[in-house]
């Protein structure tokens, strides 16, 4: 069984290809289903957050299961193949399941150390479960992955200080508008980055800002918690008017902002923009609305440039969680590589012990003059020298199976050994 990752991210591909690849929390266990029938895949998970949507699957044939993943992504996105594959990256193996730990860990976050992105891990590997598409080898996986990322966190200060999407957003608020604690902020969403972002806010005392949901009630509770009011997002048209910064983030596979809805607001704003600051992906502020003269809007990759996320700065913790996801991965390559060579190693000694069967009844048949207890002691000594000649390969087989290139000796021993159609091999990392 091998663990193939086929997926996309902040890094290689910009929002307006990755909210075309975003799956709602509500859609996950039926498209798991859906790629299991399709076929090439046995087990598989997807993590989709603002700034990734990664397929996880457990296959019996690499290439099958890579085709079937980036077929399933191509019509989840409605795009031809050619269209979508110069964006999405491959690993397999132990790469994979390092690529994985990373991300729990928030190594590979658009800002190093975020913790959002363990409770996303967590959530993906539920969804899994729930749909039943989770198998012993994901689910091994994950565990290790949340693992690192819980480890990481705790025996490290990768997380200390770490910047948020909402606090870039609250910073970038004031990049902006330098005197935005006398402005009116329009907050649309009521989710958890919405709360994270009210949170910043009030910190700040923020007292002017509006929060609308779709659903009602929860806009209340959002609102309510720090004094603010509340409004439907059917009177967005008249909020926009009143509004300087907008903020949004609903979650929405539309988006809750057009530009025919935005023209009539600027118009009657007399040369004062209007900002907005769009968190959502797929996003929530229509990309027309940017060509109209007095909007500015900023999306969810613009906050690269307002928080420093070089790593250079905090090497010594990134050096440090780069450590604990080694040791975790290779916790979990070490589970992995025993349990995919196992069958190889069975097969070999069945194989060596039918040979020892043949070639001893051969030779007792010629030597039938022999005494029942001189034939027993015949029968342990073949036995003893197939045990001694498969002891010494047997362990260097297991040995060499936790490492990352460890399939290639695997594989070398099934041929040599004859039991090569046994052998479900980890691969490692292709690009294509």
């Amino acid at each position: 069984m091998q663990i193939v990752l086929v997926g996309l991210n902040h890094k290689s591909a910009p929002v307006a290809v990755r909210e075309r690849l975003a799956f709602g929390s509500d859609q996950v266990p039926e498209h798991l289903r859906r790629l299991i029938v399709a076929g090439g895949s046995s087990e598989a998970a997807i993590l989709s957050t603002c700034n990734r949507t990664e397929v996880y699957v457990a296959c019996e044939n690499e290439a099958q299961g890579t085709d079937a993943v980036v077929d399933f992504l191509c019509a989840f996105a409605g795009e031809a193949r050619d269209t979508v594959s110069p964006y999405l990256y491959k690993y397999t193996g132990f790469d994979a399941a390092q690529h994985l730990a990373r991300v729990a860990a928030g190594l590979d976050s658009m800002l190093i150390g975020e913790a959002q992105i363990l409770g996303q891990v967590r959530t993906a590997l539920q969804l899994a479960q729930g749909a039943g598409t989770a198998g012993p080898h994901l689910t091994r996986l994950f565990e290790a992955a949340l693992r690192a990322g819980k480890r990481a966190r705790a025996e490290t200060a990768i997380g200390e200080g770490a910047a948020s999407v909402s606090h870039a957003a609250v910073k970038l608020a004031y990049r902006i508008a330098p005197s935005v604690a006398e402005k009116e902020i329009l907050l649309i969403g009521a989710g958890k980055v919405a709360e994270l972002v009210a949170r910043h806010l009030s910190r700040k005392g923020h007292a002017r800002v509006r929060v609308a949901n779709r659903t009602q009630a929860r806009a209340r509770q959002l609102a309510e918690a720090y004094g603010w009011s509340t409004l439907s997002l059917d009177e967005l048209p008249s909020a926009l008017r009143a509004a300087d910064i907008v903020i949004s983030s609903t979650g929405a596979p539309e988006p809750v902002i057009d530009a025919r809805m935005v023209r009539p607001v600027l118009e009657r704003r007399q040369r004062r923009p209007l900002y907005f600051i769009d968190l959502a992906v797929p996003r929530d502020v229509d990309p027309a609305v940017q060509q109209l003269d007095g909007a500015v809007v900023y999306n969810i990759d613009d906050l690269y440039a307002v928080v420093d996320t070089t790593v250079s700065q905090r090497r010594e913790q990134v050096n440090q969680a780069e450590a604990i996801v080694e040791d975790e991965v290779r916790a979990f390559w070490t589970w992995y590589g025993q349990r995919a060579v196992a069958p190889v190693i069975a097969r070999m000694r069945q194989r060596a012990e039918v040979i020892r069967e043949q070639e001893l009844d051969k030779a007792l048949r010629r030597l039938d003059h022999l005494s029942e207890a001189d034939k027993e002691r015949i029968r342990a000594l073949s036995a003893a020298i197939v045990n001694k000649l498969l002891h010494e390969p047997t362990i260097r087989i297991k040995e060499q199976a936790r490492s990352p290139e460890g399939h290639r000796f695997v594989a070398a021993a099934a041929q040599l050994f004859g039991v090569e159609h046994e052998l479900k091999r980890p691969a490692n990392v292709q690009f294509g």
